[in-house]
């Protein structure tokens, strides 16, 4: 059901290419720029003409040159779901009983309804499996308790009730829920381990993107652990102990060591012979007391394959 108040979405929004993503695709490179719209969508878009490059139309293949500025017209009317419909769409289940869910996330998949994912997310798939989450007809994250990027695969719990939902998210704002994540990053990381205590808000320029600042932030603190040192990259070990948007991508490109892959915040180079098709980071443990039955739970997904291809083929210092 859609609401017939359709939104107008907002100003343009405009980008100018640096030399380091000259290259791209345009509408690959808009698919990382807009974290919450499809690529068919960002090539309907551009086919109908709402997406400029140096104030002219062009086709989604173009080929972008260092110096393009790049301006997106939203100027057409934006019908938002009031609903959200079930869909079967596969679920990977490593944990379940009556109260809680841990769902090992695979990428791609946007975990609650957004500008240009209403029908392919998590929740549509948790709603085809598990009807009785739906409490009110207008809630758009029955269940959820926290999220993923669309591009991060692993562990995400998911409550089954309200009750359970509340005490999870209590939990999660104590920082009692051990969130630990695999990341392939660039370069090399001099320091055994670290933390980095920085604040993240929303990047003014930029309203997709998440950046350091002292203005409209909150406090943000990742903890890492290096676990291999490659030719060009290393695995790190992190340890989450607030749970910012974008927080661990964000976090390891002020440290000068983006993750591997990263459209948004990494930068832009793939050394010859890589094939990566997304950011490698991996939500790969958790552990938290059952709210409930207050049993500990140590969960743990391994790596994708994806991501594995990729450590296969690395050569370790």
């Amino acid at each position: 059901m859609h609401n017939p108040d359709v939104a107008h979405s907002h100003s343009p929004e405009q980008w100018t290419i640096e030399a380091d993503q000259a290259g791209q695709r345009l509408d690959r490179y808009l698919v990382s720029r807009l974290e919450d719209v499809s690529r068919t969508q960002v090539q309907q878009l551009i086919s109908n003409g709402l997406i400029l490059v140096n104030g002219h139309a062009v086709k989604p293949g173009y080929a972008l040159r260092a110096q393009d500025t790049l301006q997106l017209l939203r100027t057409t009317p934006v019908a938002t779901p009031t609903t959200v419909q079930p869909r079967a769409l596969p679920l990977d289940i490593v944990y379940e009983d009556e109260y809680v869910l841990v769902i090992n996330k695979a990428a791609g998949m946007v975990v609650h309804p957004a500008p240009g994912h209403y029908e392919d997310t998590l929740v549509n798939a948790l709603l085809a499996r598990y009807p009785e989450l739906r409490t009110s007809e207008s809630d758009l994250r029955p269940g959820i308790v926290h999220r993923l990027d669309r591009d991060t695969t692993g562990l995400l719990i998911v409550a089954k009730d309200v009750r359970t939902q509340a005490a999870l998210v209590e939990q999660m704002k104590r920082h009692e829920i051990v969130k630990r994540y695999l990341a392939l990053v660039e370069g090399t990381v001099a320091l055994e381990k670290g933390s980095i205590d920085a604040p993240i808000g929303r990047d003014p320029r930029h309203r997709q993107q998440m950046t350091i600042t002292t203005v409209d932030s909150r406090d943000a603190v990742t903890h890492f652990r290096v676990l291999n040192r490659y030719a060009h990259h290393t695995l790190l070990l992190l340890q989450l102990e607030t749970g910012r948007t974008h927080q661990i991508r964000v976090h390891l490109q002020a440290i000068g060591h983006p993750v591997v892959g990263d459209p948004m915040y990494g930068s832009g180079r793939v050394r010859p012979g890589l094939v990566i098709q997304r950011q490698f980071l991996h939500a790969y443990q958790l552990a938290f007391a059952h709210p409930i039955i207050g049993r500990e739970l140590e969960l743990e997904a391994p790596l994708p394959p994806d991501l594995q291809s990729v450590l296969a083929n690395e050569t370790l210092l």
